[in-house]
């Protein structure tokens, strides 16, 4: 499917960001969203996900997954999930929490276990939902969020994180989940910056031809992922959804967990830490509550 308007701004036509194998990154002149074309069907874009999460496809971030599980440690992974539960907190009561996509279930673990949370998840890949439903005990449904049957008005909190990216159609899953969300309920959501300062400095490098730019592009711009967020597309998405922005604020990526060479990892520490200096975090964290 090849786009040819904006899925967020709805701003006609696009300019090229880059070429990357079969596909080109393209970017929206009117909120700077940067997209896949063409966009994957849905049948292509589960396959990839499958490849994701059971071969392996992303090698480097094989260790990512090591301490997601019951017996965890601290770090800066799990002490990011406990800042957005606090945040969600002081905006909703507790009550039934529907994480979208919720991968290793750590996150709705931590939501029952230490915030009082009624969790459920929902996941298109059933070995995902069967690994997180064993490790952790939580309900985690098998399905396609924009069809599983759940009535509107439904939860008190739906979760996203690092989801919204692998989407084909963000504004009508944000559509979806303002539906399911009861007044004043709240939607979280993550998502990667693409207006990080790596990324704006990779993406210059990239440009320039110099030596390993492919090899920095498909790391950046990964084959799970179709969208690529900056402040304002994600504001504009979530407002055009209906939802009044509460919170909005910069994370980092934790790489502790990565598998990177040094060589990588040092410049990348550099880079992201710089970039929390002058507001151009690696990850954006929003908050949308339903009027």
């Amino acid at each position: 499917m090849t786009a040819t308007t904006c899925n967020v701004c709805g701003t006609e036509g696009s300019v090229l960001h880059h070429r990357q194998h079969d596909r080109e990154l393209r970017r929206c002149p009117g909120c700077g969203l940067v997209y896949v074309d063409p966009m994957p069907s849905a049948e292509e874009k589960a396959e990839i996900e499958r490849r994701a999460h059971i071969e392996d496809l992303l090698p480097e971030v094989a260790e990512f997954f090591d301490n997601c599980h019951r017996d965890f440690r601290e770090d800066a992974v799990i002490r990011g999930f406990r800042h957005g539960l606090q945040t969600i907190g002081r905006h909703v009561d507790g009550g039934k929490m529907l994480d979208v996509g919720p991968g290793t279930g750590i996150f709705l673990h931590l939501a029952h276990a230490e915030f009082a949370w009624n969790p459920v998840g929902i996941d298109i890949c059933p070995e995902s939902a069967e690994k997180a439903a064993r490790e952790f005990d939580i309900d985690i449904d098998v399905g396609d969020f924009m069809d599983f049957e759940y009535a509107p008005g439904t939860f008190d909190c739906i979760t996203m994180l690092d989801m919204l990216e692998h989407t084909i159609d963000p504004s009508a899953v944000l559509a979806r989940a303002y539906d399911l969300l009861r007044p004043g309920g709240v939607l979280y959501v993550v998502v990667p910056n693409q207006r990080c300062l790596m990324t704006v400095l990779l993406d210059r490098y990239i440009r320039l031809g110099a030596p390993g730019g492919r090899f920095f592009m498909d790391r950046l711009y990964v084959p799970p992922h179709v969208y690529y967020f900056n402040p304002t597309a994600l504001r504009t998405a979530l407002e055009r959804a209906g939802f009044q922005v509460a919170s909005f604020e910069g994370g980092n990526v934790y790489l502790g967990r990565y598998r990177l060479p040094l060589w990588m990892r040092i410049p990348m520490e550099i880079a992201l830490r710089g970039g929390g200096l002058v507001g151009m975090h690696a990850k954006l964290l929003a908050l949308g509550k339903k009027p």
